[in-house]
């Protein structure tokens, strides 16, 4: 997979030990095979070229030194120098990463919801809340809205109740035990085998293509288009190791990002079609909520925001900030 260079042609031409080298070991939230990581270290090597070597990212596959919950620690104590993950990983710990990590049924697409990042003032939140931890939040990065594997259908919110669904925990959990639905916390693997020995109804995953290769469809012959969660992922470095790069350098990072970014829009998107059209071959039936459903859902979504804003002020900032920007796009 390659990678846009349009970044390339904005960024620095540093002679030749004109800058020190900074190297940056970063965690990513998915294996080595994943696209997001194969689409990373497209950019890492053209990152350390278009700044001459100022920038040597090493990247790390999801789990190769820390759990995904630990990145930010390890970042603090000099483990890790960034990571490409969700904040709703750490949901548990500051209610605002959890508040920022998924907007649940807020927007229609992930599209949508990422203006709020560059029009709705949510980057400039973002990189303020990560300024707490010592970090930078260089930019969002896409990832698609997430689907159900279900083993019966689910076409309205009314359908989730008493369904026995696996549920990774945090406001993507509150949002589906507010619709009704019987939670399990589980790991994926363990979800995989619950759903083929009946233990489970459904199952909180991912986009089609992570749930294609999980083999999901061999027991969920139904997937859900809900808009039940809708993730943010992003990266993020060490705020020191971000400030000792030059100006020039910093530019690049966030172009280079920003561009993976973009890329990543057309190559999951295309992963989902394929891993669609197959699925569908298997024997699988996809549902996707109507605009009365995804209307209902939101409602429920700003159930579950007032009581996570009420967690902590910053949580409170992004909820009202989100609010504020879906009332501009007639969403509120």
């Amino acid at each position: 997979m390659k990678i846009r260079t349009a970044f390339l042609g904005t960024t620095l031409a540093l002679s030749a030990g004109g800058a020190s080298a900074e190297e940056f070991r970063m965690q990513t939230f998915l294996g080595a095979t994943a696209a997001t990581t194969q689409a990373f270290e497209q950019m890492a090597a053209e990152l350390a070229d278009a700044t001459n070597g100022e920038i040597e990212i090493t990247v790390l596959p999801g789990g190769a030194v820390v759990g995904a919950g630990e990145t930010i620690e390890a970042i603090q104590n000099g483990i890790l120098e960034g990571q490409y993950t969700a904040p709703s990983y750490f949901a548990g710990s500051d209610p605002a990463l959890g508040v920022l990590g998924d907007t649940l049924a807020a927007y229609p697409d992930s599209a949508t919801r990422d203006r709020w990042f560059s029009e709705g003032g949510g980057l400039e939140l973002a990189r303020a809340l990560y300024e707490q931890y010592d970090m930078k939040f260089i930019c969002p990065v896409y990832w698609p809205p997430e689907q159900i594997p279900s083993t019966v259908p689910i076409e309205t919110v009314s359908d989730f109740e008493g369904l026995r669904m696996r549920a990774p925990g945090g406001l993507a959990s509150d949002l589906l035990s507010r619709a009704g639905a019987s939670l399990v916390t589980m790991g994926v693997g363990d979800s995989v085998t619950a759903m083929e020995t009946g233990q489970l109804d459904a199952t909180d995953l991912a986009n089609v293509a992570l749930n294609w290769a999980l083999g999901m469809h061999n027991q969920a012959k139904f997937s859900v288009l809900a808009r039940h969660s809708m993730a943010v992922t992003e990266m993020s470095v060490s705020m020191s190791k971000w400030d000792a790069l030059s100006i020039e350098a910093q530019t690049a990072f966030e172009d280079a990002c920003n561009a993976m970014s973009a890329q990543l829009v057309e190559t999951l998107s295309a992963q989902d079609a394929e891993a669609q059209a197959a699925a569908e071959a298997a024997g699988v039936t996809f549902i996707e909520f109507g605009q009365a459903e995804a209307e209902t859902f939101r409602g429920v979504t700003q159930e579950v925001w007032a009581d996570w804003g009420a967690k902590s002020p910053n949580a409170q900032a992004i909820v009202d900030s989100h609010k504020a920007f879906l009332e501009t796009l007639g969403l509120n």
